[in-house]
Parts: C-alpha cells; structure tokens; sequence
C-alpha cells in the first residue's frame, strides 16, 4: 500500500505546478524562522509532515480523476481547497481498479480519509498489555482509545505527557495514521494540562494542521508564542 510519501511524489509527477504551489503555501504557513539553522532531523519530519498534509488535506480536481496519458498513467490535478476527494482516497481508489489492493483495504483507506484529523493530545493512561493509550485532545476538547501498542509499550504507565499526531477511526478503533509531529513525557502536571487548555480558550486558539507545527517550530503567529514560552509561562 502507498504511504503518504509515494502520494506526494505521484502529484509532484501529475502535477508539478500544483504540487508546487501546495508545497510553498504549506511552508509560507509552517513560518520557519529563515534565520535560524535547523537541524536536518527537523527538516525531514517537516517535509513528511509536509507529505501528510497533502494526502490528507489537499483535494484533486475530480475532472482529472479519469484523466490518463497514452500508456494509462494518472494524470492527476491538484484541485481547489475543499472542492474533491482527498489524494489518500484518489489514490486508494487507482489502486483497487488496478487489483493492487483488496476491497477490505479500499474500506479501510476510505474510513482513513474520511474520519482522520490532527491535533495535539494529552497523555491521560497508556497501557502497553492493552496496546492502548488513551488521550485528551487539548484544543478541541474529547477523549479517544487509541490502538496502537509500539506506542502503547513506549508510554507504557504515563499519565501525562503530549503527543500531537494524527488518527483516524477504521473499523470502530481510533489509529495513528501519520508521523507524529511533537511528543513529550513532560512537563506532564496537571497544572499543565490545565494550563493549556486555559489558554488555548483563552486565545481561542484552533490551529490547522500546519499551525500545530508552527507552534512548536515555526515563528507561532497565531499566539505570539512558541512551545518554549508556554511552558515557561507555566512554570516548567
């Protein structure tokens, strides 16, 4: 099955000029601070955060869906925002008509590109037995029972903590379905958790996607803050 990587790279091959574009406006709005070395560990999760977003959030020009060149290969279009299917679905839809995957995938990549979002989580309880680790979405309020055990075993005991990562519910069960963008055992105080979610409101705070990784690396316009002020604001 594609990763969201060999999606990316699909469009950049269908669509360079769209690709592109979506590329410059995912970068304009991470606001790295041009100034400033960044380490190549960085770099590398940006960019496949990067591949995460445009396979999940980006949407394809449904005119271009059945559009192929004379040996039969896609030529996909990336399309207006929130006008089309998500490239994740476009691409798992090619790849049941070509017998790449079966019809039990094709549900499963479907259930991914509907229900998937992104956010940042508090750690309430992992339990690596279980494979489960049960988290607090600190800006949009809700609990989910996460599956997914090499977390799970990683977090084993914590009761506090952050991941900001992005699940999807497939089969009745909230998954990872990305690369996590931040995670951290402390500061893991209630007082924190608190303390987030007080300001959070209090900013009304309700980051994109890119914004989550603007907060912890880019220049965090929308609060004026960056992950290092906040903690410090709250005494850690």
């Amino acid at each position: 099955m594609l990763d969201t990587g060999d999606i990316a790279d699909l469009f950049r091959e269908c669509d360079p000029d769209g690709y592109t574009a979506a590329r410059r406006r995912f970068y304009h709005e991470v606001n790295l601070n041009p100034f400033k070395r960044h380490p190549d560990q960085l770099l590398r999760l940006i960019e496949w955060s990067f591949c995460d977003w445009f396979s999940y959030e980006c949407t394809v020009d449904a005119s271009s869906e059945d559009d192929e060149d004379d040996e039969g290969f896609p030529r996909y279009r990336v399309g207006p925002d929130g006008d089309g299917r998500s490239p994740f679905r476009v691409a798992g839809e090619r790849l049941h008509d070509c017998g790449r995957i079966n019809d039990d995938q094709l549900a499963d990549m479907r259930q991914i590109a509907e229900t998937n979002f992104a956010t940042m989580f508090w750690i309430h309880d992992s339990n690596a037995a279980k494979g489960r680790i049960v988290l607090e979405d600190l800006i949009r309020g809700g609990e989910y029972s996460v599956w997914c055990p090499p977390v799970a075993a990683k977090y084993d005991g914590a009761h506090g903590g952050m991941i900001v990562n992005r699940i999807a519910k497939v089969d009745g069960a909230w998954r990872p379905c990305g690369l996590p963008v931040y995670e951290t055992r402390y500061p893991n105080t209630p007082d924190v958790r608190r303390g987030l979610i007080r300001e959070f409101k209090r900013l009304d705070y309700h980051p994109d996607f890119p914004g989550l990784i603007r907060f912890f690396y880019g220049r965090a316009k929308d609060t004026g803050l960056d992950w290092e002020d906040m903690a410090a604001a709250m005494g850690e």
